[in-house]
């Protein structure tokens, strides 16, 4: 008869406490005298150091762990009883060119789980201006009050949050969005001059005229919405450019700081400015770091808001959160989808107000119904079957997110010291400093991932040269200005020309009150009314650059895909495998995945007893490079022998070892390697070398 199990099982009585201390030395014997730190520490980019294991004894001495939620600084959430009482808004965004489009989208989302709307201008539109040369691009083409009616036709504004990205024209949005027979209660119509300079480099206005109008706008759409947001603080373009936690973080408390000085000389306290203001983030795939950096912003706006003279309950902050551009890669693009899942899953845990997920082809231009499906999904599955509304902060406690939650508060704050130090958010921007700031960091990331140190599936590693291309999808950016032009053309021939003119000099004056709606809804366009309320001069600034980590990456299959449209075929790679599998088998599954991202042919197969033999085989396949493979013990002999005949019959052949042995790197290159593949290789830099060298790259 078997022995009957114990009903509970004491895992101490068995085995003991658990000893950190004896953990740690046994940890340092396996080691072999690496130091602990070296190895088992890791860094992140924020300079936060990450601890192998983290115990109990990690929350002493952390103030911000021993919160509550819904209480000030409400690091563990602004509500008490978290999603609870409410989850997140799903908020897709529909980049779609004209107005019917967007509506046709918007029907069909919101019927089927989206339960916000965002309706983002085109470029020209947020610059203040009417359709010139382009229209459509980056989002729906809204000159006229027509078209703002038409992308929202028959929605049911009332019963759903609605936020309008109008940058500059956030005013006349704001207008727009009000005459609707019955508009919103909910959502946001941001204002954000810093965010305008940091992305595209000029306001079309002073910058005290920008003030004027934030100020001016805030009210009018305080009358209107009283719940609705109107000061932005977006700063997703410090993600979007490469930007780490910290550096997002110090960036929302410049940029409030620039805001709420130049409202409080107008006249609003900070107690409103920050009641009316919405924080946008985007979220990248450093999933722990990313649920700790919502939490931070929580308790830096409190104590930054309190320190501005603000509430208790004005210092609650509301945040978005956008999956990250920066992210993003065009190769293997259905794996955007497991990324958009971990940086989701992060910023719900982290505790957003609303969300959006972009679709994984959103790198290719206008997505499909089945993208947007799959992203809206992704939402969806994170609340209804992951049960994320059913825990307040489910991240509370952990001893790793606690601890990351609190060096993100106190580096993120010295940061956004510094930065006030050097003239605040705008005089960087102008002198150039924040971009090569950012350019510094997103540079540090690309090194890593060049060197293999960080892993994209599919990109620089695990590459996918048989996938299909998705379908590119851009808006006519030309024949869309041409149509728009058309329907402004008849739009003034038919109206009330001198009293829309009158009405426009009107709107020059401090004070905006319906003027703005009563002329766009009697035929004004937007540029007209923007140029009224000062969109005149330009005011210059130094963007950030918008990038993606992975572009490096892109242009190697760019410039292969060219190469094979003008060839017919990739340059070929021979792998020189010596002696028996065993010798070569490591070293060569390992350059092959280190090769495949190049998009070159590669032959392996096969191997070889002799260095001529294999020299001779590499020459006849006609490759353009040939990699040999074997072990330390047998290179010494092989490689000299190897290089000197291949170099003999064709010296274009470029020769290449698995492996490096720095005492014997010179007598190699001497006999002909002119490359060494191993785990400390810049692999970006070498496949671009690689194929400038085979003439696939100038």
């Amino acid at each position: 008869m078997s022995q009957q199990l114990s009903p509970t099982l004491d895992l101490q009585a068995d085995f003991g406490a658990p000893d950190p201390a004896l953990w740690r030395s046994l940890t340092e014997k396996v080691l072999g005298g690496v130091p602990f730190d070296k190895k088992l520490v890791v860094k992140t980019p924020e300079g936060i150091p990450v601890q192998p294991i983290y115990g109990p004894d990690a929350l002493d001495g952390l103030d911000l762990a021993d919160t509550t939620p819904g209480r000030f600084p409400y690091v563990r959430g602004t509500k008490a009883e978290g999603y609870r009482s409410g989850a997140w808004q799903i908020c897709q965004r529909l980049p779609y060119p004209t107005a019917e489009e967007f509506n046709v989208a918007a029907k069909r989302d919101l019927s089927r789980g989206q339960d916000a709307l965002m309706l983002q201008f085109d470029r020209v539109g947020r610059q203040g201006l009417d359709p010139a040369d382009r229209a459509g691009e980056g989002g729906t083409a809204i000159s006229t009050q027509a078209d703002f009616d038409a992308a929202v036709k028959d929605l049911d504004l009332a019963a759903v949050a609605v936020h309008v990205d109008a940058g500059v024209s956030a005013p006349a949005a704001a207008q727009m969005l009000f005459s609707q027979a019955a508009p919103p209660s909910e959502g946001s119509v941001l204002f954000d001059p810093v965010a305008l300079l940091a992305t595209e480099g000029y306001l079309p206005m002073t910058l005290d005229r920008a003030w004027d109008l934030l100020a001016n706008h805030l009210k009018m759409v305080d009358t209107h919405a009283p719940a609705f947001k109107s000061v932005g603080v977006d700063v997703s373009w410090s993600g979007n450019a490469g930007g780490h936690a910290v550096f997002d973080l110090a960036c929302m408390l410049a940029s409030a700081a620039e805001s709420f000085r130049a409202l409080e000389e107008r006249g609003v306290s900070p107690d409103l400015a920050a009641g009316k203001a919405m924080v946008r983030f985007s979220v990248g795939t450093d999933f722990f770091m990313e649920i700790a950096k919502f939490r931070a912003a929580r308790g830096l706006w409190a104590h930054f808001v309190r320190a501005c003279g603000g509430s208790e309950d004005s210092a609650k902050l509301t945040q978005h959160a956008q999956t990250s551009i920066w992210e993003q890669s065009a190769l293997d693009p259905y794996v955007n989808l497991l990324r958009a899942t971990s940086e989701a899953f992060s910023a719900v845990v982290g505790g957003v107000d609303g969300l959006t997920v972009d679709p994984f082809d959103a790198v290719f231009g206008l997505p499909n119904e089945f993208s947007r499906r799959i992203a809206r999904n992704i939402q969806l599955v994170l609340r209804d079957e992951a049960h994320l509304t059913e825990v307040v902060d489910p991240a509370g406690g952990s001893w790793l997110v606690e601890t990351l939650t609190q060096e993100l508060s106190k580096n993120a704050w010295a940061l956004f010291q510094e930065m006030e130090a050097q003239g605040g958010l705008i005089a960087m921007l102008r002198d150039g400093s924040l971009r090569e700031d950012l350019l510094k960091i997103a540079e540090d990331k690309k090194l890593k991932l060049s060197r293999r140190q960080d892993v994209k599936v599919g990109v620089n590693q695990y590459a996918n040269l048989d996938e299909k291309a998705v379908e590119i999808r851009t808006p006519a950016v030309d024949d869309l200005a041409h149509e728009a032009k058309k329907r402004i053309g008849k739009l003034k021939a038919t109206r009330d020309e001198t009293e829309v003119r009158n009405r426009l000099k009107a709107l020059s004056a401090e004070t905006l009150p319906a003027m703005p709606c009563q002329v766009l809804n009697q035929g004004a366009t937007l540029g007209e009314v923007m140029e009224a309320l000062g969109a005149k001069e330009t005011t210059r600034a130094v963007p950030v650059k918008t990038d993606r980590l992975t572009a490096g990456y892109e242009r190697l299959r760019e410039n292969m895909a060219l190469y094979v449209a003008e060839h017919g075929a990739a340059p070929k790679i021979y792998m020189a495998q010596m002696g028996p599998v065993k010798q070569h088998k490591i070293r060569s599954d390992f350059s092959v995945e280190f090769l495949k991202p190049s998009g070159f042919e590669i032959i392996a197969e096969g191997s070889h007893d002799d260095a001529e033999s294999a020299a001779a085989a590499a020459v006849a396949s006609g490759a353009a490079a040939t990699v040999i493979c074997s072990t330390d013990d047998t290179y010494p002999e092989l490689v000299p022998a190897f290089a000197k005949a291949v170099k003999a019959a064709n010296p274009k052949v470029q020769v290449i070892m698995a492996g490096l042995m720095p005492d014997h790197v010179e007598a190699f290159k001497a006999a002909g390697v002119d490359e060494f593949i191993h785990l400390r290789a810049n692999n970006l830099q070498l496949l671009s070398d690689l194929q400038a060298l085979t003439g696939v790259a100038q």
